[in-house]
């Protein structure tokens, strides 16, 4: 396979000439924006971008089948990574329109590149003559980052350039490492040592640790194994540490804690498609939060709720230790919001168990005097009374005589938040309220109300919220995190206003 777009730049006729625009840089400008994802479509963009500059004729040296010809021939498809080899080495932004030219065709040559070399081994169906169309790529490339390391031009298109080949080694080699033994191929710090007379600094080398770290996942999460997942996990905690923004990273992380999880568990790991998906991991929170509040319902003594949270908690697995901040990125890993719920759970009946006998005061003129009544914890019962009696405002009318809530939709209103007490999770199922007579902060501030009032105010809990904005739709446009920080802002008025509306609905 030959490599023409990049030798052309660096010895042939396309070779970057300092501060020279394209002449018909405007009539191609608007192909520049994004690369398209197929290679024929790649192809045909670098086509009309080139133009008269560099015929390119990309079905040369294209390979054919010979297995049929082959005694003994074996196959390996590659199985391409839901999230592909990608080494986020630094790379300057263009600033002039030769360089956007330059780095369109420098970036759209290396997607192509990698597709078309997978579309070689699915043709040649051959191990060893698929391998060796991939050494010669990787060789190809060797030699033309030695030979722009050894050129003395100042130009910033073949900095640029270099740094698009080491990506494009490495992650050539992660594409196809199951064809590729480690003597077909240099070695990272060697690759720098030997071909750009220097070692890789701490950056390049954080990025390439990282891209080979998530590629070992997906393939660890394919072929999985309990043990080797434990050893991966530290490492992509501390890529992490230094890439905290990196969803992928993300994903692959909460994935195979949430495959460990499920292994415990003894039931089927998923497809990694499925697995990453948001919804999956709120499912499966939601059904182990309603099974351990069946498990805590029937309990009104909290020392023996204390005991349920503890033994629920031993049969979660066991992960590798992990900073607070990262821990708080992986959002969507099941175990680890477990044992949050569980620490939210075990603190709240902590306080019940605390509060359940209040300690006698005596002095002298006193010592007849009857001990305080036991204060026992709230039953279910009487919190659902609580949270009805601070929503009935809601059945009444506004200042303008409008019915603040139907009375149908009061009446779900009640159901779902009724639910909510007694499960711990949201409901499924929700009808949402489209239209209601009142503003979103007497509705937050009457959740807080609630809320306050039946597991006071730390921690907050994210369920009430999350009713909140499923049953109200005027909460769509609103970050839930805007409504958890003013959670407890006060609305003017609000007290008044709600002492009228009782007022009016009494006489």
């Amino acid at each position: 396979m030959n490599l023409d777009i990049y030798n052309s730049i660096i010895h042939g006729n396309i070779s970057p000439k300092i501060g020279l625009m394209p002449a018909d840089y405007f009539d191609i400008s608007h192909l520049l924006d994004n690369c398209p994802e197929t290679l024929t479509e790649i192809e045909s963009r670098l086509k009309e971008v080139l133009g008269k500059k560099l015929q390119v004729n990309f079905d040369a040296g294209v390979p054919v089948n010979i297995s049929q010809f082959l005694s003994n021939p074996n196959y390996t498809r590659i199985e391409v990574d839901y999230f592909p080899p990608e080494i986020l080495l630094p790379i300057a932004v263009p600033q002039t329109p030769t360089q956007r030219f330059y780095h369109f065709i420098i970036t759209a040559e290396a997607k192509r590149l990698k597709l078309r070399l997978l579309q070689s081994v699915e043709i040649l169906k051959d191990d060893i003559c698929a391998k060796q169309e991939v050494k010669e790529v990787l060789k190809q490339l060797a030699r033309y980052a030695k030979a722009i390391q050894e050129q003395t031009q100042t130009d910033p298109i073949l900095p640029f350039l270099l740094t698009q080949i080491v990506k494009l080694y490495f992650e050539t080699i992660l594409i196809f490492d199951v064809l590729l033994s480690v003597t077909d191929y240099i070695a990272f710090s060697d690759f720098y040592f030997s071909r750009l007379n220097r070692q890789p600094d701490e950056i390049e080398t954080a990025a390439y640790n990282r891209a080979v770290n998530i590629h070992q996942a997906q393939r660890l999460y394919t072929a999985f194994d309990t043990s080797q997942v434990q050893t991966l996990l530290p490492q992509l905690y501390t890529d992490l540490a230094t890439t905290p923004t990196d969803n992928s990273l993300i994903a692959v992380t909460c994935a195979l804690e949430n495959a460990i999880f499920m292994k415990a568990r003894k039931v089927d790991i998923p497809e990694f498609e499925k697995i990453i998906e948001p919804t999956f991991a709120k499912s499966i929170l939601k059904d182990e939060k309603q099974a351990l509040n069946n498990r805590l319902n029937p309990i009104s003594n909290p020392r023996e709720a204390l005991i349920e949270i503890e033994n629920f908690a031993g049969n979660l697995p066991d992960l590798p230790k992990i900073t607070l901040d990262t821990a708080n990125l992986l959002t969507l890993s099941i175990p680890r919001q477990l044992y949050n719920y569980l620490r939210e759970q075990d603190e709240l009946y902590k306080t019940n168990a605390a509060q359940m006998f209040v300690p006698i005061v005596q002095n002298e003129s006193a010592k007849s005097s009857k001990p305080k009544a036991i204060q026992q914890k709230a039953t279910f019962q009487q919190q659902k009374a609580t949270a009805q009696k601070l929503i009935a405002f809601l059945s009444g009318y506004n200042r303008k005589n409008e019915k603040i809530i139907s009375d149908d939709n009061f009446a779900r209103l009640t159901t779902y938040i009724c639910s909510l007490i007694d499960t711990g999770t949201v409901p499924t199922n929700i009808q949402p309220i489209s239209h209601t007579g009142t503003s979103n902060e007497y509705l937050r501030y009457t959740f807080y109300l609630i809320h306050k009032e039946l597991y006071t105010t730390r921690p907050i809990r994210p369920e009430w919220i999350e009713l909140l904005h499923n049953v109200f739709t005027q909460f769509k446009d609103v970050d839930t995190k805007t409504t958890r920080k003013k959670f407890s802002t006060v609305p003017p008025h609000y007290e008044k206003d709600v002492k009228d509306i009782e007022k009016q609905k009494k006489q």
